[in-house]
């Protein structure tokens, strides 16, 4: 392995295929396409993506299939200077793989989704040794090594931070041992019907995290923490696309816990990446460093 990470990630990587259309098509239609473009996705991968284009040391667990998406998704990892060291192939199986469908005039999203065929991490495949060094455990879905590694981050004093990809009733066992949930609003809604994001983001605060998050789009995000609770609005940006905003927020938060700022500063600076992800067709052409959000932060106050 390379240097000990700050931040480990296990989840699912995909290969997006993102086309722009001129507004999404009805039924039976057949329709021009504006743009095409392929990239790499996935809630893990593109938040550590977003923690590593900031400077934050960062490594993937996960699997990928032994075909040429799964070597596309490697190599592109890579480059963006996360640890693939425990990105594990398996024999005869098809990575991930995601059509998105842009709408040009709004930037809104339709995901079309063929699963990987490959079998999940199991636990006898993760060791203690993976988490040493790192502050922060970031996790997207339950299964047994999910739930072993959060575990064994607590017991380490990792912060937790998790990104829902599964309902509330499927995801409680491992809420017990997640520090940070951030969870986007369609999410909140399906748990609490016809509560507001606050009332979702209290829920957890009072069911132990430390910190809980509710994003909200192009609105910003409803945080509640021991300091109060309060909305952080997002930044105006010319959207052009909003695939993997919520994993750029989930990127800037967790390399703002490493820097030990307070809250209010930490949730400004996600909402000032998640909005700059918004510039470009993708779930990450758009990333930006640590001195391009300090800037564009500035110039944001400034007016």
């Amino acid at each position: 392995m390379t240097s000990a990470p700050d931040i480990v990630g296990i989840g699912v990587c995909t290969v997006d295929h993102l086309v722009t259309v001129p507004r999404m098509p009805l039924r039976n239609e057949n329709m021009r396409a504006l743009n095409y473009a392929r990239q790499p996705g996935g809630l893990a991968s593109c938040s550590l993506v977003a923690a590593a284009r900031l400077g934050a040391r960062t490594r993937i667990i996960a699997r990928i299939g032994d075909d040429a998406l799964g070597e596309y998704i490697r190599q592109d990892l890579r480059s963006e200077g996360v640890d693939v060291s425990l990105l594990l192939e398996e024999a005869g199986s098809e990575s991930h793989v995601s059509v998105i469908l842009v709408d040009e005039r709004t930037g809104d999203r339709s995901i079309i989704t063929r699963p990987p065929t490959g079998s999940a991490i199991r636990p006898t495949e993760i060791t203690r040794a993976d988490l040493e060094g790192a502050q922060v455990l970031f996790v997207d879905n339950i299964t047994t090594a999910t739930l072993q590694l959060a575990a064994w981050a607590r017991e380490a004093g990792m912060k937790v931070v998790l990104d829902p990809a599964q309902p509330y009733a499927d995801i409680k066992p491992l809420l017990a041992l997640v520090d940070v949930p951030i969870v986007p609003e369609h999410w909140a809604r399906a748990w609490l019907p016809g509560q507001p994001p606050e009332a979702a983001a209290r829920r957890l605060f009072d069911a132990g995290a430390e910190i809980a998050v509710v994003t909200l789009g192009e609105r910003g995000a409803a945080v509640c923490w021991d300091g109060g609770l309060r909305r952080f609005p997002a930044y105006a940006v010319d959207v052009v696309d909003t695939t993997g905003a919520g994993d750029a927020y989930h990127g800037a938060f967790m390399y703002a816990l490493l820097q030990g700022w307070d809250v209010p500063r930490m949730a400004d600076f996600a909402s000032a990446v998640g909005s700059l992800n918004c510039r470009a067709m993708g779930g990450r052409s758009a990333l930006p460093t640590r001195a391009e959000v300090d800037q564009f932060m500035l110039r944001a106050n400034q007016s």
